[in-house]
């Protein structure tokens, strides 16, 4: 059986810090960098990998995980209710299991906020499957302060909202995705990495008070039952979707492919991710072109094209619409 490790305590507390220093110290060998980051490297016999970790002036930090465990790991927790962590996985998934909040599965594409109350549970990943993901983790009572004040954060919510959130199923989140895919993709050493960091967390946290205070999607959407058949079919859109990006099916056709009416493809799918089978493929794909602008020096133009545009006038405007600058821009930024 897998060793369950737990890591507990009160952020910035010296019980949390020795929970997770001793986390560490029993998977991985630990490198710290002059770029302010620690990174910590999974050992071959644990998996491959690492998880890094960057402490920011205003008190939060960053946690970027792209990791994948042989024979599977498991992390028990137990938190004080003012924990504070959002979390976005860029691709893969981790089951968590919530004492209170039942059991949920983050995977490629949602967003988890912790409630602001008392948590313990467990997170596990599955035997050798990557996990790359994005945490900001701090604690409520200082997000507050960093704000100017409690009336700068919107109501959490009910409790029943707030557990949609924590299991990564609400819709409110999903601004909250872009800031996060940006510190994840952004591995260069510069003299201003800190200060894009920080830049970041901060749009993060404005996407997340934008989404807290969004009116809640209908009842018909979030009280939606699904078969288990119906959740695998609804898997597998997003895939049937990627691989034929230079020819986007309909809505009819991934109906059809799914066994599904295509309202109950359209509705299931945004009960499940939290957006339209079109805004969710539209970002992965303008997440992607980021990816690929940061990691390769391929031209703006074939970057597009692999991507499923069809011109490049056409991606760059649809970038430039979603991250505020041209491709160009985009990659000077990065580099």
């Amino acid at each position: 059986m897998a060793r369950v490790h737990l890591i507990s305590g009160a952020a910035g507390s010296t019980a949390l810090d020795g929970t997770c220093a001793a986390y560490y110290a029993s998977i991985a060998q630990t490198d710290e960098s002059r770029d302010g980051t620690v990174r910590h490297r999974l050992r071959p016999e644990v998996g491959d990998g690492t998880i890094e970790v960057t402490s920011l002036r205003s008190g939060f930090h960053i946690v970027r995980y792209d990791v994948a465990f042989t024979g599977g790991h498991q992390v028990g927790y137990a938190f004080p209710g003012d924990h504070f962590e959002l979390e976005h996985c860029v691709d893969g998934s981790m089951r968590v299991s919530e004492t209170d909040a039942g059991v949920g599965e983050l995977h490629t594409g949602s967003v988890a906020l912790s409630p602001r109350c008392a948590t313990g549970g467990s997170v596990a990943h599955r035997d050798g499957e990557r996990y790359r993901a994005v945490s900001i983790a701090g604690t409520w009572s200082g997000l507050e302060s960093y704000l100017g004040g409690t009336d700068a954060l919107p109501a959490t919510g009910p409790e029943e909202v707030a557990r949609e959130r924590y299991l990564g199923r609400s819709a409110a989140l999903r601004l909250v995705a872009g800031p996060l895919e940006e510190i994840f993709v952004h591995q260069r050493s510069s003299p201003g990495r800190l200060l894009f960091l920080e830049s970041r967390v901060v749009a993060a946290l404005a996407a997340l008070i934008d989404g807290l205070a969004l009116t809640p999607p209908p009842a018909d959407v979030r009280e939606l039952a699904l078969d288990d058949h119906e959740v695998a079919a609804l898997r597998r859109v997003p895939d049937l979707l990627w691989q034929r990006r230079h020819a986007p099916p309909t809505l009819a056709d991934l109906a059809r492919a799914s066994s599904m009416s295509v309202r109950r493809l359209t509705t299931g799918f945004r009960a499940l991710y939290g957006t339209s089978v079109l805004a969710y493929h539209r970002r992965r794909c303008l997440d992607r072109a980021a990816a690929l602008l940061v990691e390769t020096d391929w031209p703006v133009a074939r970057i597009g094209h692999e991507v499923g545009y069809s011109s490049p006038t056409n991606f760059g405007y649809a970038f430039r619409r979603d991250r505020g600058v041209t491709p160009a821009r985009f990659r000077q930024a990065h580099s």
